[in-house]
């Protein structure tokens, strides 16, 4: 009887260059929003579009439905309030692309009017990253912006960068924090982050002693970003602060860090919602940029 016969092979190492090449990240999904905060997330962002040579696509999405009044009679839309808001939107792309044109960086400025979600989820479909920041922190366009962000973790899979509300850019300075507890969503976001990661002079995978995620120690994950190149080093803090939130916050104050890197809800969005969590905490306010994926 003729036995079949398994052939393993090893596949040649890859070069430095073509591991750059396969974690780089090539095109930047970045949501433009009219506030005193724009220009330093634009600029923020053009930094990191520059370190990858990426394209920037710009979205700017005027909300016509969030202005709709429905009545027994159908949908009626202010047509003066529309107008106004295409004026305020056509002046808004006019200095954003006189900004852009002096920029060694590829960049396309997209303007739409509807529902801000949706546009913004089909668009980062085909995007490494997507930026936003936290404004308008208050209700607008027909909710907090917890709820976009909440919204956006749901529906979306590119890894979602809040920069931060008072350090915008990332400090090529300061390591990553990466609050790790174990857990699938956290490795996740780590593998995620990887490319941005690189950026930086090194990581922090925080545990906060109290937070039981799952079991992925610590050590394997150094190890994985080890294979990245990525230098690590494991730091535990005891629970100390009202919430987790607040220690790995103040883990991250500690280390003088660049970014805080996290999973997305590690129980539902629901749960989130009804009992907190480090993830709501976190997108509701955060001063230091917060990169999240799950």
């Amino acid at each position: 009887m003729k036995q079949d016969q398994i052939v393993m092979e090893r596949s040649a190492p890859r070069s430095s260059k073509q591991e750059a090449r396969g974690s780089a990240i090539k095109t930047i999904l970045f949501h433009v929003h009219g506030d005193a905060m724009l220009d330093a997330r634009l600029e923020a962002v053009l930094s990191i579009a520059r370190s990858f040579g990426a394209e920037l696509r710009l979205v700017h999405v005027t909300p016509t439905d969030a202005y709709a009044v429905v009545d027994a009679f159908g949908v009626f839309v202010n047509l003066e309030i529309i107008e106004a808001l295409d004026a305020e939107a056509a002046k808004l792309r006019t200095r954003l692309e006189a900004r852009l044109a002096d920029e060694n960086v590829e960049w396309t400025y997209e303007e739409v009017a509807g529902s801000l979600m949706p546009h913004l989820v089909h668009c980062a479909s085909l995007a490494d990253l997507l930026v936003i920041g936290r404004e308008p922190k208050s209700p607008e366009f027909g909710g907090q912006v917890i709820s976009l962000l909440g919204g956006l973790l749901d529906h979306v899979r590119t890894p979602l960068l809040v920069l931060g509300d008072e350090v915008v850019g990332l400090k090529p300075s300061g390591p990553a924090v990466v609050a790790w507890n174990g857990s699938h969503e956290a490795a996740d976001a780590l593998r995620a982050s990887v490319a941005l990661l690189k950026l930086l002079p090194g990581v922090v995978l925080l545990t906060v002693e109290e937070a039981k995620g799952g079991k992925t120690p610590g050590t394997q994950a150094r190890d994985y970003l080890s294979r990245h190149g990525i230098d690590s080093r494991l730091v535990s803090r005891p629970r100390m602060g009202e919430s987790i939130a607040d220690d790995i916050l103040a883990g991250a104050y500690a280390e003088d860090a660049s970014c805080i890197v996290m999973g997305g809800y590690g129980h539902s969005r629901a749960g989130e919602l009804l009992f907190g969590g480090v993830t709501r905490t976190l997108l509701k306010g955060c001063a230091l940029p917060l990169l999240i994926a799950r």
